[in-house]
């Protein structure tokens, strides 16, 4: 795991019209804001757009000044290489710990990065565990590394060091 990050959460609830989406999206890859994480889904009535930016304050001003109603909020962002099932794991881990999981979505980026977004009972003890848990994972990874072959098998001279 890469790590864990409080991040800014836009949502934004719009008539469904793919028109209207693709004017949303068009608008916030314009500002130059990089979309990190996204979901949609319909509640009935509306269509809600919820995106984690590079810049959350840009691309809410941007959306504003188009006519979109926005909201804030703070969510806890997990950047991660893209494994299968980690994102179920983590939620585990946080209910386990006792904070409770509200929402949750996963975005794949690139071919192997992934990020997945948590707003929770308690944002700031799920980002502590979240770290914790990244650490543990690091030194794990970490202890478990050897040098190749080639490089254990250099004798070492004290004009390399130098």
């Amino acid at each position: 795991m890469t790590g864990a990050t409080r991040q800014v959460e836009i949502t934004v609830r719009t008539i469904t019209q793919p028109l209207t989406l693709g004017r949303l999206m068009a608008i916030t890859a314009s500002r130059g804001a990089d979309v990190l994480a996204a979901c949609s889904y319909s509640d009935g009535g509306a269509t809600v757009v919820k995106l984690v930016t590079e810049n959350a304050h840009r691309t809410m001003r941007a959306l504003r000044a188009a006519g979109f109603d926005c909201l804030a909020q703070g969510v806890v962002m997990v950047e991660a290489p893209n494994k299968p099932g980690l994102a179920a794991l983590l939620k585990q881990k946080l209910t386990a710990a006792g904070i409770g999981v509200l929402r949750s979505y996963w975005f794949r980026s690139g071919s192997n990065q992934s990020y997945t977004v948590f707003k929770t009972t308690d944002d700031e003890q799920a980002l502590y565990l979240l770290e914790v848990d990244a650490l543990i994972h690091d030194l794990a990874a970490a202890k478990s590394w050897r040098p190749s072959e080639e490089i254990a098998e250099q004798p070492y001279h004290e004009e390399q060091a130098a």
